[in-house]
């Protein structure tokens, strides 16, 4: 039987040593074709280091049996965490989550204000509203019954052109053009509600909403009683009829009648 390796070829008969080449150690090393895999090749190194793997696999195997129920990624995580922890300072962010909580409180307590300010102005305006629709309602329905003229016809019309204003803490009634600007009467101040009945008394159209007392059916001037059409004198004419003429014509023009 053929060596792999002898340290001489001398004796071997000249078919066989052909058949051994001289290698860099001196020794002889038989050279054989490689078949299906198989061929002659020195292993001593690979011997070696599959040994070295060995060693080192199983110092590993036993350095990682106590981790082997671990989740590799969620260790990982882990870490992660404890070095973010790490760098945290303790009394800053104790600070921070007071500051956290006291800022979260505040803005509650702001919300629940902002909501309870709502619904108090929402009471007040519905209240205003209210007391506005009274303190007008219930001017217009006096002057109204005083001039003897129809509340159901005429007081939407007044609502129209009466608006609630303040004045020094104090409520007050005032008569409105279209555009919105204060109505006067002849003497240059606010007209009120009983001039503005006055002078819809006097309209040809809202003075069929008049009971004729005093007056002729079309809401013209105050006659002299004997169905002619004559003007009345100062001294005949009622407080009322004095007011409704003053209301229309001024007082200049209610001075220039007659006594």
């Amino acid at each position: 039987m053929l060596k792999a390796i002898i340290d001489t070829v001398d004796g071997l008969p000249d078919a066989v040593k052909e058949h051994y080449k001289q290698g860099d150690d001196g020794k002889f090393v038989l050279t054989v074709e490689a078949v299906n895999g198989f061929s002659l090749e020195d292993v001593t190194g690979l011997k070696n280091a599959l040994g070295k793997e060995r060693s080192t696999r199983e110092a590993l195997e036993k350095a990682t049996a106590k981790f082997k129920d671990l989740d590799p990624d969620k260790a990982r995580e882990a870490l992660a965490k404890m070095a973010e922890l790490s760098e945290i300072d303790p009394q800053k962010e104790a600070d921070k989550l007071a500051q956290a909580k006291v800022d979260a409180i505040k803005a509650q307590l702001l919300e629940s204000h902002g909501k309870d300010l709502k619904t108090r102005d929402d009471t007040l305006s519905a209240y205003r509203t209210q007391i506005e629709k009274l303190l007008i309602d219930s001017a217009a329905t006096s002057a109204l019954a005083d001039a003897k003229g129809s509340i159901d016809l005429l007081l939407p019309h007044i609502r129209n052109a009466a608006r609630v204003v303040e004045k020094d803490g104090a409520f007050a009634v005032e008569i409105v053009k279209p555009d919105g600007s204060p109505k006067v009467n002849g003497k240059g101040d606010n007209m009120s509600i009983t001039e503005l009945v006055a002078e819809m008394r006097q309209s040809d159209v809202f003075g069929r909403a008049f009971e004729a007392s005093g007056h002729s059916g079309t809401g013209k001037g105050p006659s002299n009683g004997t169905g002619g059409t004559g003007q009345l004198k100062r001294s005949q004419m009622t407080n009322k009829q004095k007011a409704d003429y003053i209301a229309e014509h001024g007082q200049e023009a209610f001075l220039k009648l007659p006594k």
